[in-house]
């Protein structure tokens, strides 16, 4: 096949992967468009200009897509993976289509009359079979969440990420070489040893994300453990002083001194509290989303480090089927307004909530239980409208998210909806 005639058909490909899985999941819209004019004026440039080394403008795409996957997605890890994804669906698509038709010509199974005939519908079958190839990886990816679960992964990995890279290229541009001067084995060869590199990266991230959420409900459970140890600790020896107590507090009460009877009462009140609150912890196990566990646990660790009482309500199940924006961008939202509240708040009082109502997933979080006027008229500075901006910008993609945000001098009330799946 000529360069020219391969570098339109996998431009064709890549269209078809921009529009039918990146766009909105990998790469914003406008990023999508970009790339599609990218391949448009690659399709163009490949009518007028014939070198047999025109198939390297496609590395052009290559870096351009795995910028924008860098920068929405903010992994490098899924960009690599994206990569190795994309290379492992195309050398699929081809290599029962035109690459057999081929490989049965050079070993005389079909004639050139026969390959002739042959060569045009193989190449329609090659971009039928490429589409239904990425229906395929969306319909797994929903399934069992595959991308979602590696964007739980924290830490960046970029030297691994670039590793991986480099012998992706490696292998492909050595496999390039091969389908030019026709090494047959040495095609075949390589193929297997690509797709077997891309299984092999693929699984093992998967796998250690897997793991990855697995410690995040083992340092969940952790903290429940501790906190309801304390309480125990707290019990038995509330216990042990119950008794000294009912007898101070009846002495108090026979020599008549009322107000030192309320003093020792409030004391002992204040001695208990942190037996009579409620545990934050305790909601965690309606989240059954481990990311999600891992900034609430990381919120309550900050309000204690600043000495800022959190009241958190979870009173439904919360799953990652009822949030109907992509994970990532959930993530981002919690974390920057989670980030957002602790800073701000001067009243040593945040109140959170994530609820379920008909049909609505509402993340609420303020400082203050009262009605704050309509119309603000003092809103301060100091608030972090940057921040606030953000995430106004991450909800604006979606239509079935909204969001609210009010301040009036100290005080102030974020919230966010999402509509939940049935």
């Amino acid at each position: 096949m000529e360069p020219y005639l391969a570098t339109q058909l996998f431009a064709i490909n890549y269209l078809q992967l921009i529009w039918a899985l990146l766009n909105r999941k990998y790469i914003d819209k406008k990023q999508s468009i970009t790339l599609s004019m990218l391949l448009i004026l690659i399709i163009s440039i490949s009518f007028f200009i014939r070198t047999p080394y025109i198939f390297m403008l496609l590395f052009i795409f290559y870096a351009t897509s795995a910028i924008f996957i860098l920068r929405y997605t903010t992994s490098w890890i899924l960009m690599a993976l994206t990569l190795f994804l994309i290379n492992s669906l195309t050398i699929l698509s081809w290599l029962f289509t035109y690459d057999l038709v081929n490989f049965l010509f050079q070993l005389h199974y079909l004639n050139a009359d026969q390959r002739q005939f042959l060569v045009p519908f193989s190449l329609l079958g090659q971009q039928v079979c490429f589409f239904l190839l990425i229906l395929g990886v969306k319909k797994i990816d929903k399934m069992y969440l595959i991308s979602d679960s590696i964007l739980h992964i924290h830490k960046n990995y970029k030297l691994h990420s670039l590793i991986a890279l480099f012998f992706l290229i490696l292998f492909a541009l050595i496999k390039q070489l091969a389908i030019n001067y026709f090494f047959v084995e040495s095609f075949f060869y390589l193929t297997f040893l690509l797709l077997t590199l891309n299984l092999i990266v693929y699984s093992t991230a998967y796998l250690y994300s897997k793991y990855y959420q697995q410690q995040l409900k083992k340092d969940v459970l952790f903290e429940q453990y501790n906190q309801e140890l304390e309480k125990i600790t707290i019990s038995d020896e509330f216990r042990h002083d119950y008794r000294n107590i009912l007898l101070s507090l009846a002495d108090y009460i026979e020599k008549g001194e009322t107000k030192e009877a309320l003093n020792y009462i409030s004391s002992i009140t204040d001695y208990s509290t942190e037996l009579l609150e409620d545990d934050p912890y305790a909601e965690l196990s309606n989240i059954s989303i481990p990311s999600v566990q891992g900034l609430l646990i990381y919120l309550i660790e900050s309000c204690k480090n600043e000495e800022i009482q959190l009241h958190l309500s979870i009173p439904d199940m919360i799953t990652e089927k009822d949030i109907s924006i992509r994970l990532i961008d959930f993530i981002n939202c919690l974390s920057i307004l989670m980030d957002f509240s602790v800073e701000a708040t001067t009243t040593k009082n945040l109140y959170l909530s994530i609820k379920k109502i008909e049909q609505q997933l509402i993340f609420k979080i303020e400082n203050t239980l009262k009605q704050l006027p309509a119309n603000p008229a003092n809103s301060k500075s100091h608030f972090k409208k940057k921040k606030i901006n953000t995430v106004k910008k991450i909800l604006n993609q979606y239509n079935e998210a909204n969001f609210f945000f009010h301040s009036e001098n100290d005080d102030f009330i974020v919230e966010f909806s999402l509509h939940t799946t049935k």
